[in-house]
């Protein structure tokens, strides 16, 4: 277990931060608490009183990271009640996180180490993407959305596959700006070829 706890003040962000641009490029095992301070600007010691150990800075990070998906999920329901148009636009949104926010690229790669370095936090990012997704399809079901005879579960797995595979492209090819239009793309053709031809009216 890490030593310390981020603090929710100003004092913390800086440095929550510099460990971000760090980790988004790094596996955890090779960043130390030393390279935290000096992205930084600050000593070991500074930073350590302000945050805690290196195991505390990326519990911060994961933290981050984590808000801002289910920011998304909550903003694409803001804009529709439409559960496919919902999956759609989580997918644009999640993308936008990924090509414009650096915590948002170090969480998912310190998501991935956590059975290893974070095994209290019990992460599981295809459990979380699939119980979504399910939900969405499930919705889109009961209200006659999807065409006759889909495998919402199947369609489930197609879908987040897809969308963890496409997440692993961009972070190979590094081409995060990319991400919003990949994946809206993934999720519109998965939907596209379950969607029931003619919506019923509402």
């Amino acid at each position: 277990m890490g030593r310390g706890r981020v603090s929710a003040d100003d004092d913390a962000a800086p440095v929550v931060a510099a460990a971000a641009g760090l980790l988004a490029a790094r596996p955890y095992a090779e960043v130390n608490l030393e390279d935290v301070a000096d992205a930084a600007g600050l000593t070991v010691d500074e930073v350590l009183a302000r945050v805690g150990d290196l195991h505390a800075v990326a519990a911060a990070v994961l933290t981050a990271e984590g808000g801002s998906m289910r920011a998304a999920m909550a903003a694409a329901r803001e804009r529709s009640d439409d559960p496919l148009d919902v999956l759609v636009t989580t997918f644009r949104l999640v993308g936008e996180n990924m090509a414009s926010r650096v915590e948002v690229r170090a969480g998912m790669r310190l998501a991935a180490e956590s059975h290893r370095h974070f095994p209290e936090r019990h992460i599981d990012p295809y459990r979380t993407w699939r119980a979504f997704v399910v939900g969405q399809l499930a919705e889109a079901e009961e209200r006659e959305l999807l065409r006759p005879g889909v495998d919402v579960e199947e369609v489930a797995w197609l879908l987040v596959s897809a969308g963890m595979g496409t997440k692993g492209l961009l972070e190979f090819r590094d081409a995060w700006d990319e991400a919003p239009q990949r994946l809206e793309g993934v999720a519109a053709t998965a939907v596209g070829l379950v969607a029931a031809p003619v919506r019923p009216a509402r």
